[in-house]
């Protein structure tokens, strides 16, 4: 319950800071239903976790420049694959022999952004932003639901091989002893925002850099807070991205979407050290999937998007896609006893159909080849589908 603890006294915080701050201060609230799924659960169709944030705006510290105290909150579920074996952190190279398991989690940071450069365009954010956030995640891990529904309680967790006798888990840092972690971290962050994310028409480009760290000496022992885990970790995150809207085209007799085709372009780039670093904290992915965790792992994506037409009402439309994504991951394998130092390339060419209903529902079916396959995956094609609901206010 300590993270509940903290929480609480963040919201003082904040209230004190509400009593001290400026006339023309605003109190701001935005929340989003969407941030996880779990693909045994409702065909990942349902969300099961909330991401909000809270605090004050135009705090007024700098001249036409926003300031801005504030707390994010995210809690729920989250389905995870077991692709290192525990005891020697190697990758499970079998397909068949990975095993899925859930954790519950809450994080909740507390901090401010400073607007660096202003933007001249009235009502936009600021070009360029600095943030300041301290974090805490509590999470614990449990058997897959796809488990728990067939009689087998203890998942993954009962299975020879998947857990050492000890409990030391070298692959899963955040699994040892009791499944149960609490973590500490700081993130120093710089932000460009210049992109336009209209739905049918996304214009612009935006890039972010963040370096993240929660060493040991964080609170992040197992001797604190007896979580028999040892987090340790550090972490800088570059992502970019780009999107062009080559043409649209409204219908004649309704003011909805005909036709509009645009493309994006997604960069992630991740370094990262330490001696226990947990999987909430491998940013970049591959295809949605975890890549093989070295210690700079990149990831390019490209797609081209033919969206409309709109139908039955503004926001319902399909849409189809065109994806190409290549990644690297080099360095020695992490949260391993593996000393040897490996380069990995990763590729994959695919197409995808989106439906979208009042832009709250997505439905969606992908078909993917991976030509260069990342270790522990299948090879050849592959596909996906699935559903979600978005909800944002």
């Amino acid at each position: 319950m300590l993270i509940f603890r903290r929480m609480r006294k963040i919201a003082l915080t904040i209230l004190i800071a509400l009593v001290l701050c400026p006339l023309n201060a605003e109190v701001f609230y935005s929340s989003i239903i969407n941030a996880s799924y779990l693909s045994d659960f409702a065909m990942s169709a349902f969300p099961v976790s909330f991401w909000g944030e809270f605090g004050i705006d135009d705090l007024g510290l700098v001249e036409n420049l926003n300031t801005k105290a504030l707390v994010r909150v995210e809690a729920g579920m989250a389905q995870r694959t077991l692709r290192q074996w525990p005891e020697t952190g190697e990758i499970i190279s079998n397909p068949a022999e990975q095993r899925q398991y859930s954790a519950v989690f809450s994080e909740g940071l507390v901090g401010f952004e400073q607007g660096l450069i202003d933007n001249p365009e009235e009502g936009k954010p600021d070009f360029l932003k600095f943030s300041f956030l301290v974090g805490v995640r509590w999470e614990q891990a449990f058997a897959s639901l796809e488990d728990i529904q067939s009689g087998n309680y203890g998942g993954v967790f009962s299975e020879p091989g998947y857990l050492s006798p000890s409990g030391e888990v070298i692959g899963v840092p955040e699994l040892n002893g009791n499944k149960y972690s609490l973590s500490n971290s700081i993130t120093l962050g710089i932000d460009f925002n210049n992109l336009d994310h209209h739905y049918l028409m996304p214009e612009g480009y935006n890039f972010s850099f963040d370096f993240i760290m929660g060493p040991w000496w964080l609170l992040n022992s197992p001797t604190i807070f007896n979580t028999s885990s040892t987090i340790d970790y550090w972490k800088i995150l570059y992502t970019a991205s780009y999107s062009h809207t080559f043409f649209q085209k409204d219908q004649e007799d309704a003011y909805m979407n005909l036709y509009s085709l645009y493309m994006d372009f997604d960069l992630g780039c991740q370094l990262m050290f330490g001696e226990a670093i947990p999987q909430h904290e491998m940013s970049v992915d591959f295809r949605d999937k975890d890549i093989p965790p070295r210690p700079f792992i990149t990831d390019v994506a490209a797609s081209l998007t033919l969206v409309g037409p709109e139908f039955l009402a503004v926001g319902t439309y399909p849409a189809v896609t065109v994806i190409m994504e290549n990644a690297l991951a080099a360095g020695r394998l992490l949260n391993s006893t593996s000393e040897e130092i490996e380069i990995g390339f990763y590729g994959t060419i695919g197409a995808r159909f989106d439906l979208y209903i009042l832009r709250m529902f997505r439905a969606f079916v992908g078909v993917y080849y991976d030509y260069l396959v990342p270790e522990g995956y299948g090879s050849g094609f592959d596909y996906e589908v699935g559903a979600y609901f978005t909800a944002s206010f």
